[in-house]
């Protein structure tokens, strides 16, 4: 027989669930207690958490690969807002289908694991994977799920790929660009651009919230074409914009940066001296990815 948990136990266990059904790192580090935490993930849940309660309707996020964005922002996001609003409906995209559909499984995975029902109850999932909605059945497969019993649902694509027929109170897109390649090419950024306009911004509900997740490929890719827009024309979504280099290069430069010039992101993880083995092996690639500063190649040096 399992012993019952002491009083004191069973108080704290009540505090942070209370916390997990509130806060993307509290649901995060509850769901997944081995995840590591720096205080970039904090000052990036408190963005993600806005966009959550719907206070935040435009945001960019750009940070180096690796740094623990898309387990908070591709995982945890959505079967958060989902535990919080069972009738929301998402749309999330990658730059493959097969990434984004990767991304899927792990939200159903998250929201069929043992700790997503004692927050949030009233969400769930179908018991078996269902292909068509023949026979009344709610569906879930690797591009799309169902709440069982609710409006909500989750719809996973690659850029390009099709949407027609959803429509979402959050849409995000994380790592719309997969090689230097693509980004180098003024035919595929033109097509992600059309996509965005055509395809994906005309599946926003009214009010609803888009969150774009990157490391800086290129200056004219999305976000830079996005943001060239909103300076361009004050009618155009104006965003707000997280940017987090690897390297602190001038303390106070970013507002919301604690570091000083020369500190790492994630020290504990990617500590300076790996960084600058990084850095020397492509100044190029440092600018963009890293840095977040993607310029004309040939002009960093």
């Amino acid at each position: 027989m399992i012993a019952a948990p002491t009083p004191p136990a069973a108080a704290r266990e009540l505090l942070r669930r209370r916390a997990a059904r509130s806060s993307t790192l509290d649901f995060t580090t509850y769901t997944k207690p081995d995840y590591q935490t720096g205080w970039h993930h904090r000052l990036l849940c408190g963005m993600l958490d806005r966009f959550t309660a719907g206070t935040l309707k435009r945001g960019m996020v750009f940070m180096p690969p690796r740094h623990g964005k898309s387990e908070l922002v591709s995982r945890r996001l959505p079967a958060f807002i989902l535990g919080r609003n069972p009738d929301a409906q998402l749309i999330a995209c990658s730059y493959s289908a097969d990434l984004a559909s990767r991304m899927n499984r792990d939200v159903q995975r998250i929201i069929d694991s043992p700790e997503y029902p004692r927050l949030f109850p009233g969400t769930r999932l179908s018991g078996k994977n269902v292909r068509s909605d023949a026979g009344g059945n709610f569906l879930r497969n690797s591009d799309l799920f169902e709440v069982v019993d609710r409006k909500g649902s989750y719809r996973s694509a690659g850029i390009g790929g099709g949407i027609v027929g959803m429509g979402f109170d959050h849409g995000i897109i994380d790592d719309y660009c997969k090689s230097r390649k693509e980004a180098d090419s003024p035919t595929i950024r033109q097509a992600v651009q059309e996509w965005y306009s055509s395809s994906f911004y005309t599946r926003r509900a009214k009010d609803a919230g888009i969150l774009i997740c990157a490391t800086r490929w290129h200056e004219d890719d999305l976000c830079g074409w996005l943001l060239k827009q909103s300076e361009e024309d004050p009618l155009a979504d104006q965003w707000e914009v997280l940017c987090l280099p690897a390297i602190c290069e001038e303390e106070g430069r970013y507002e919301v940066d604690p570091r000083k010039a020369g500190e790492a992101l994630w020290p504990e993880r990617y500590p300076v001296e790996e960084l600058e083995k990084t850095r020397a092996a492509s100044l190029y690639e440092w600018s963009s990815q890293y840095q977040q500063h993607p310029s004309p190649q040939g002009s960093v040096e």
